[in-house]
C-alpha cells in the first residue's frame, strides 16, 4: 500500500503517511494541524487566477501576431513568414494550455490533481520556451542585428514561465503546507497527470453543455425577434396598401384593402458603400488588428451578395485564414487577387468599368512593396474603392 501523495509505503490501514503527513481518506486533515484556512487557498488561487489573464492575453497577442503575419510574405520571405505565422501559432497554443491549466489550479484543484496539474503547468511552460528558443534562432538567422532584442525576450518568457511554476510550487508548499512532488515516481506523475487530464475533461464537458445551451436560447431568442420584426414589417407593409393604394376591382371600380406586390428588385440588406482607408487603417490600429479581420469578413459578405450570379464565391475569413496559414501567405495574396477580378468583371453588370483588375492589385501588393512599404495600401485602396463603388451601384438599382 502506498501513499497516494507522495508514493511513500504505508503499514495496511494506515490512516497517516509518516512521510508526507497526508490522510489517506480524501478530505481528512494532516497529524498535527487543520486543514487550510480559506485564507491560505485563496492566496492560490489568486496567484493561479493572475498567471492564467497574463498567459491568456499573451495567448491571444500571439495569435494575432500569426494572423498578421499571413499577408507579410510579400516582405518577410518564407521563412519570416514561418516564423511569423508557425511559430506565433505554437506559442499562442502553448500559453493557452497554461491558462487553462492555471484555470484548473485556480478553480478546480483537490488533492488528487494538484502534482498533476503542477506538471502539465511545467510542461506547457516547457514547450512555450522550446517554441521561444526556436524562434529566437530563426530571428537571428534572418536578423543578425537583433542579437540583443531576441535574445532578451527569450529571457524574459524563461523568467516568466519559472515565476509561474516555482509561484504555484511554493504556495502549496509553504502556504498550504503541502508536499508537492515528493516521494513520486515517475508512474506516479503519470497517474498523477491522467487525473488531472481527466478534470479538464470534466470540466470542459460542463462548459461545452452550458455553451450549447446558451447557443440554443440565443437562438431561439433571435428566432423570436426576427418573427416580430417580420410581423411588424408586414404590418407596416399593410397599412401603406390600405387604403391609399387602389386596385380595379371586378367591376372596373376602385377595391380597397389589397397590399401592393414588393418593389422590384427588393433586396435583404444595404451593402456597406462607404469604406475608408483611413477608417480601415486607424480602427485595425486601435483595435490591435480586430477591426482588420472584421472589415474582410463584412467585405466579403458583401462582394457575394454583390456579384451574386457570377457563378464565383468570395472566401469568407475562416476560410481565408486557414488556408493563408497552410499555404504560408500565398492565399491570402490570391484572395485579394481574384476578389480584384472579381470586382473587374462585375462592374459592367451595373453600368461601370473599373480600370484597374486583380493583376494591378497584385503588383501593388508585391512589387509596390519597394516604394517605402505602401504598395499593400494602395492595393487596398483599389479594393475598397472599387467594392464602394459596385455596392452604391447596387443599392441604387435596388431602391435601398
Amino acid at each position: 500500500m502506498k501513499c497516494w501523495k507522495c508514493g511513500a509505503d504505508l503499514a495496511p490501514g494506515a490512516a497517516f503517511c509518516n512521510s508526507c503527513g497526508a490522510a489517506q481518506e480524501q478530505g481528512a486533515p494532516y497529524p498535527g494541524q487543520t486543514t487550510p484556512a480559506s485564507g491560505s487557498a485563496m492566496v492560490l488561487t489568486v496567484f493561479a487566477a493572475v498567471c492564467m489573464a497574463v498567459c491568456g492575453g499573451l495567448a491571444v497577442r500571439y495569435l494575432f501576431g500569426a494572423l498578421s503575419g499571413i499577408f507579410q510574405i510579400g516582405w518577410a520571405g518564407v521563412f519570416g513568414t514561418i516564423r511569423i505565422v508557425g511559430l506565433n501559432a505554437l506559442a499562442a497554443v502553448m500559453l493557452a494550455a497554461m491558462a487553462i491549466v492555471c484555470a484548473l489550479i485556480a478553480f478546480k484543484r483537490n488533492e488528487r490533481t494538484s502534482d498533476g496539474l503542477l506538471v502539465c503547468l511545467a510542461v506547457g511552460g516547457a514547450g512555450f520556451l522550446a517554441v521561444r528558443l526556436l524562434s529566437t534562432i530563426v530571428s537571428l538567422v534572418i536578423y543578425p542585428g537583433g542579437f540583443g532584442h531576441y535574445f532578451g525576450g527569450f529571457i524574459l518568457a524563461v523568467l516568466g514561465v519559472a515565476a509561474a511554476v516555482a509561484g504555484v510550487y511554493a504556495i502549496e508548499r509553504f502556504v498550504l503546507g503541502e508536499f508537492p512532488l515528493m516521494g513520486k515516481t515517475a508512474d506516479d506523475l503519470k497517474l498523477d497527470v491522467q487525473e488531472a487530464l481527466h478534470s479538464f475533461q470534466q470540466t470542459a464537458g460542463e462548459v461545452g453543455a452550458q455553451a450549447s445551451q446558451a447557443a440554443q436560447n440565443a437562438k431561439a431568442e433571435r428566432a423570436a425577434r426576427s418573427a416580430a420584426q417580420q410581423q411588424a414589417q408586414y404590418t407596416q407593409y399593410n397599412q401603406y396598401g390600405n387604403p391609399q393604394y387602389q386596385q380595379p376591382g371586378p367591376g372596373g371600380g376602385p377595391q380597397y384593402g389589397q397590399t401592393p406586390p414588393p418593389p422590384q428588385g427588393y433586396a435583404p440588406f444595404r451593402p456597406k458603400a462607404d469604406r475608408s482607408l483611413i477608417a480601415y487603417i486607424l480602427l485595425t490600429f486601435i483595435t490591435c488588428g480586430i477591426y482588420g479581420w472584421y472589415f474582410i469578413y463584412a467585405l466579403a459578405r458583401d462582394v457575394n451578395a454583390v456579384c451574386a450570379g457570377d457563378g464565383k464565391s468570395t472566401a469568407g475569413l475562416i476560410k481565408l485564414i486557414l488556408l493563408s496559414m497552410i499555404t504560408c501567405g500565398f492565399y491570402g495574396i490570391y484572395w485579394y487577387y481574384s476578389l480584384g477580378n472579381r470586382l473587374a468583371e462585375n462592374a459592367p453588370r451595373y453600368g461601370l468599368n473599373f480600370q484597374e483588375n486583380g493583376t494591378t492589385v497584385l503588383l501593388w501588393y508585391l512589387v509596390g512593396l519597394l516604394a517605402c512599404g505602401i504598395g499593400p495600401f494602395v492595393a487596398m485602396h483599389i479594393i475598397i474603392k472599387n467594392a464602394n463603388a459596385l455596392c452604391g451601384a447596387y443599392n441604387y438599382q435596388h431602391g435601398i
